[in-house]
């Protein structure tokens, strides 16, 4: 995947999860009926802390430009765009490498630059397992808070309870075999304050930065575990933009000389 995300990551449970006894109301003490009315209901509040029905779903793409620090403290520029359907791209700009990810509905890849080396650059393609968990993650992002549209995709109820001292619903996004995302909302304004990733990742969302009336999140603390222990970076974006051309073009493999 992307270089700022480690390729692979050590589960950390104990960071957001709270174990089932921890829970003030489990899933396993309620019916089908009541855990999918609280579902609708938090469903549609998140929604609508977002923006709403009719502004999210005119959504078709989004673009974002800010600066992400690395857990080392070192910081550079990034520009976010995703497309419907199933189109995305990542520039990073850090220490003179620039990094290219993107996905497109005919596969994904990377493009490694360095600015000391004009014209240079190294390119690989994403493996299976990589392409499905990104795949899920824009179609995630882009469904604001829908159920998934996969085969066997659905929102589970997983429990009510405080998590790092505050009340939330627990909601699990299940995408396929061992990929979800797994989201803790505020109860009373359907904020997304935390989510978790099947990749072990947990992203802590703070501010909000709002265009044509709909919200994102203004600032990301990604926290993952590697072989070099807990690390935290840090994305705040700058500026937003929604439904803006998006020339494809830009989606497609680099050619030799490009």
């Amino acid at each position: 995947m992307n270089r700022i995300f480690p390729k692979s990551v050590a589960f950390f449970a104990t960071l957001l999860i709270l174990s089932s006894n921890a829970f003030a109301q489990k899933a396993s003490e309620l019916s089908d009926a009541e855990k999918e009315k609280i579902i609708k209901e938090t469903v549609a509040l998140g929604r609508e802390y977002m923006g709403g029905d009719a502004k999210l779903n005119a959504v078709q793409s989004v673009r974002f430009e800010g600066v992400l620090v690395q857990p080392g403290g070192m910081s550079g520029t990034v520009e976010s765009v995703m497309k419907k359907p199933g189109y995305y791209q990542f520039i990073s700009s850090i220490g003179g490498i620039r990094e290219t990810s993107t996905l497109a509905p005919t596969g994904a890849w990377r493009k490694l630059e360095n600015f000391r080396e004009p014209g240079a650059y190294t390119l690989s393609f994403y493996d299976v397992e990589e392409l499905r968990n990104l795949e899920a993650t824009i179609s995630d992002s882009l469904g604001f808070l829908k159920a998934p549209k996969t085969r066997n995709g659905r929102i589970e109820f997983v429990g009510k309870g405080k998590v790092r001292g505050k009340q939330a619903v627990i909601l699990n996004y299940v995408y396929s075999d061992g990929i979800w995302f797994r989201r803790y909302f505020n109860p009373e304004t359907g904020r997304v304050m935390f989510m978790q990733s099947s990749k072990g990742m947990v992203f802590t969302y703070e501010g909000d930065i709002e265009v044509d009336g709909v919200r994102f999140p203004k600032k990301v603390l990604v926290t993952y575990v590697s072989q070099y222990g807990e690390s935290t970076m840090e994305i705040s974006y700058s500026k937003a933009e929604v439904n803006l051309e998006v020339d494809l073009q830009r989606f497609r493999v680099p050619q030799v000389g490009e």
